[in-house]
């Protein structure tokens, strides 16, 4: 069946502000505050299509996008208390994506929820159509704005970190910079397109469904005439985005241990890839924004931004 779709997905308000909703307006700009009246809004084969793989059955129910109804009962009960509870829809951090020349900002939404059956707190992140659920303490500085994550890195003995300053950098990676926040912008701009691209790297059995594995990002960086390819700012910034973090620290210690770093960051600096895809994971739009806290059982190196070959160099504006 041809994917098809019937609502807005546009999150854009004023030009430059996002929405961490699935649309700025329309019947998909529900939120916790103002929820569906109806379940329907949460089939996402009916109104999100085109985050699916062709071979999906768009008749099939994912709600939330996940093939499993009974993984998403923790989110049917969560929208069920915010219809019946004005109460539970008081966001514990909730803000509006910004984009400018020099900076981006990611829209995100945190509402506290506690999770069955062992009566878990935490919170409920939301974002273009994700959601991820995490214990509150694992991320107790979520009201505050921010968050720590997680990055294992097996024996290796170092963790390379792209460090810099936006007003520092050299007209040609300045340039670079620009190019590279107008693509982050235009992800962040339509819930679909977000969606893919957060997810275009993952390859799991739980995304099977999805259109994983695209790599779609890497195809829109490169329509944007940055080189990905070729030593210089646009690769050691593609490569620092690209890695993921993980919200859960046993995660970063375990999972991908027993080397790893914990960093931190603002809320407003990280895009999330949705609860079935395991690991609670997210990665960082900004690297500049990156406060590294410790390091066990490696070395920090920070890397400074690597001035592009004049072969390579993005064409400039006189």
């Amino acid at each position: 069946m041809a994917a098809r779709s019937r609502f807005s997905t546009c999150t854009v308000v004023d030009s430059k502000y996002f929405v961490p909703w699935l649309a700025a307006d329309g019947p998909l700009a529900y939120s916790p505050n103002e929820p569906p009246t109806r379940d329907y809004f949460f089939q996402y084969t009916w109104i999100l299509p085109h985050i699916f793989d062709q071979d999906v059955n768009l008749r099939e129910h994912r709600y939330f996008g996940s093939p499993l109804k009974y993984d998403v009962d923790f989110l049917f009960d969560f929208w069920t208390k915010v219809r019946s509870d004005a109460g539970a829809a008081l966001p514990r951090y909730c803000a509006l994506g910004l984009f400018s020349p020099t900076e981006i900002r990611t829209p995100l939404a945190a509402y506290r929820y506690v999770r069955k059956p062992y009566q878990t707190a935490g919170f409920i992140l939301i974002q273009h159509g994700s959601y991820q659920w995490i214990a509150e303490e694992d991320q107790p500085l979520i009201e505050a704005g921010e968050v720590v994550l997680y990055r294992g890195i097996g024996q290796a003995g170092v963790f390379r970190q792209l460090r810099f300053r936006p007003d520092d950098l050299s007209y040609a990676n300045g340039e670079i910079w620009r190019r590279y926040l107008a693509l982050q912008a235009k992800m962040l701009s339509d819930s679909v397109l977000s969606f893919n691209t957060i997810h275009d790297r993952i390859r799991r059995c739980e995304t099977g469904g999805l259109r994983d594995g695209t790599w779609l990002a890497d195809q829109l960086i490169a329509d944007a005439g940055l080189d990905i390819q070729a030593v210089g700012f646009a690769k050691d910034l593609w490569e620092s985005a690209q890695q993921s973090y993980s919200l859960d620290p046993n995660i970063g210690k375990r999972k991908f241990g027993p080397n790893y770093v914990v960093v931190r960051t603002a809320l407003s600096n990280i895009r999330i890839t949705t609860f079935f895809a395991g690991e609670s994971e997210v990665k960082i739009v900004d690297p500049s924004r990156v406060q590294e806290l410790e390091s066990f059982g490696c070395d920090v190196q920070f890397i400074g931004p690597t001035e592009p070959c004049n072969d390579t160099a993005p064409e400039l504006p006189c």
